[in-house]
């Protein structure tokens, strides 16, 4: 695959739109100019390249030398590149989405989507690339809303199970004791230690009885 070099100033540097970039960290041969005038033939040295493609974009990219600044920009994709493993996905693949067929997915792929995080900041300049492409990120849109209210119904729901297991956690140390404890003297979720929790259920029989 050949690439041109050049520097990407039209990418976003935020965090959570970097998450939607399509990043690639390889090693490519490039000659050395001076050392092969000095030689009197071709001298090469490997050099390693970053290459950053937007979703909804094919042929668009930015391919130039990894500078210190994309290393600490992308970490996961620079420690995946030093281990020799494919890089990180952020996000939910497409191929997963229930709501698209396995060939849609492919044809995303083709233009640089292969998550929903990606399909829904697709602009409308790049949605336009493939059919059907304004509803289809309109449902990444709303699957993703949907799926953030779900979660923070289970944070919630988990939030008022640890209060009130840790209400009964009181309560049985106030029986035990005979005597309530202090605000400084509740413990938090957090400080219950485990053999307390494992203490707790294995009394409860015996009170019953």
């Amino acid at each position: 695959m050949q690439t041109a070099d050049f520097n990407h100033n039209d990418f976003s540097n935020s965090s959570e739109a970097d998450k939607n970039l399509m990043v690639k960290m390889f090693t490519k041969e490039v000659q050395n100019k001076l050392e092969s005038e000095t030689q009197g033939r071709a001298i090469f040295k490997e050099k390693v390249y970053i290459e950053i493609r937007i979703a909804g974009q094919r042929d668009a990219q930015a391919c130039r030398p990894i500078t210190h600044a994309d290393k600490q920009r992308f970490p996961a994709h620079w420690d995946a590149y030093q281990k020799r493993v494919e890089p990180p996905t952020e996000g939910t693949p497409l191929s997963q989405w229930a709501v698209i067929s396995r060939v849609q997915a492919e044809e995303l792929a083709f233009i640089n989507i292969k998550t929903v995080e990606q399909l829904s900041t697709v602009i409308d300049s790049n949605i336009q690339n493939f059919k059907g492409g304004y509803g289809l990120r309109e449902k990444a849109l709303k699957w993703l809303e949907t799926s953030a209210i779900e979660a923070d119904k289970r944070d919630k729901s988990e939030m008022r199970d640890e209060i009130d297991e840790l209400k009964a956690q009181i309560a049985f140390l106030v029986s035990v004791a005979g005597v309530a404890p202090t605000p400084e003297e509740v413990p938090t979720p957090e400080e219950v230690p485990a053999p307390v929790k494992r203490a707790t259920r294995s009394r409860k029989p015996n009170n019953a009885n």
